[in-house]
């Protein structure tokens, strides 16, 4: 039986940009709300974050920036980027509970198979700034602080972006292999992760990137994933799994053009969590994208019950319809795409 434990804190809902902008903690209570009505929490234990010191955020942010994220949290106005991640009174604050309650989870990794942090995985986060709504990279900080135990360790990435600031934070870094699936396509943000960012230095060969287009469906996000990311877990042998699972590559995300349903997202989960078994894994869960409140909520909520092994009939009225099935023409794409990265990689 699975050990799992799911961090969390109130605090987690002050990290909501005002007005219209899409990223809303608004995710993160209705997950909660579905796991509480299927009695997930008579299953799963709850923890609350431990305040991390703001000095251990300068193994993957400058001191300026960081001083420049306090002093925009205390006037509340003005932008923390170029225009995507505006800044509010206390984000500061919000933001460092936010990458506590990853810490969190890594280090509840010595008392726990599974560890789930929804609050997290703040991918965009650069080493001297914002961006995408990502003010502190937690994931590149779990996945060193997880360094500090282990020697290798996996980070999946499922959201519909790239994350383009845990790459570089981790580019020249050969105990992390870095996968991630996401939409590529010009003039899409961020714009990196094609297939030739493989990493530098003794990084080289442990950053993958699997760059889908737009209609890219169940099928053949399937087929890459299967073909790519579980011959290179099974080469990896990690001890520990990262996933970052946003909820945007969900066929009805208003930003992102992927077509995958949350049972397109539960095979994947499923397939993880059968990999963590067998090379005796742990995982860590965080967040992510998602601007469909309701359909990230139930990928979420989904996703838990599976790691955490509970009574997945409790969730099934969750569940999309069907699969999707992608056009010819992407169909042709995906295989080409998945051809290269075999060359590229030696699969």
């Amino acid at each position: 039986m699975t050990k799992a434990v799911f961090v969390w804190d109130d605090a987690y809902l002050d990290y909501s940009f005002p007005g219209d902008h899409p990223f809303k903690s608004l995710r993160e209570s209705m997950t909660k709300k579905l796991l509480e009505e299927r009695g997930a929490f008579h299953y799963l234990d709850i923890v609350k974050p431990i305040p991390i010191d703001e000095n251990l955020l300068l193994k993957v942010h400058s001191k300026e920036y960081i001083e420049f994220v306090k002093k925009k949290s205390e006037e509340g106005e003005g932008y923390l980027d170029e225009g995507d991640t505006p800044a509010f009174k206390g984000i500061f604050e919000a933001a460092l509970k936010r990458v506590s309650g990853t810490v969190t989870a890594v280090n509840l990794l010595q008392r726990y198979d599974v560890a789930i942090n929804i609050g997290g995985g703040f991918h965009h986060a650069k080493y001297n700034s914002a961006a995408g709504f990502c003010v502190f990279n937690d994931v590149a900080l779990g996945i060193k602080i997880a360094e500090e135990k282990y020697n290798r360790i996996a980070l999946v990435d499922i959201d519909g972006h790239h994350g383009d600031g845990t790459q570089y934070l981790l580019y020249n870094d050969p105990k992390s292999l870095k996968i991630s699936l996401h939409m590529f396509h010009p003039r899409f943000f961020p714009g990196t992760g094609d297939i030739y960012e493989i990493g530098e230095g003794e990084g080289k060969g442990y950053t993958i990137n699997i760059p889908l287009p737009p209609g890219t469906a169940d099928d053949m996000y399937l087929y890459a994933f299967k073909e790519i990311v579980v011959p290179k877990l099974e080469q990896f042998k990690p001890e520990v799994i990262f996933i970052l699972n946003g909820g945007d590559s969900h066929f009805t995300d208003p930003l992102v053009e992927l077509k995958l349903s949350n049972r397109g997202y539960l095979d994947i989960i499923r397939i993880l969590h059968s990999i963590s078994k067998k090379f005796n894994s742990r995982i860590v869960m965080t967040g992510g994208g998602g601007y469909n409140y309701e359909a990230t909520a139930k990928i979420w909520a989904l996703s838990i019950a599976e790691l955490a092994e509970l009574d997945m009939t409790e969730y099934e009225d969750l569940e999309d319809c069907c699969y999707l099935a992608s056009s010819e023409f992407v169909k042709k794409k995906v295989i080409e795409i998945v051809d290269k990265l075999k060359e590229i990689h030696g699969l």
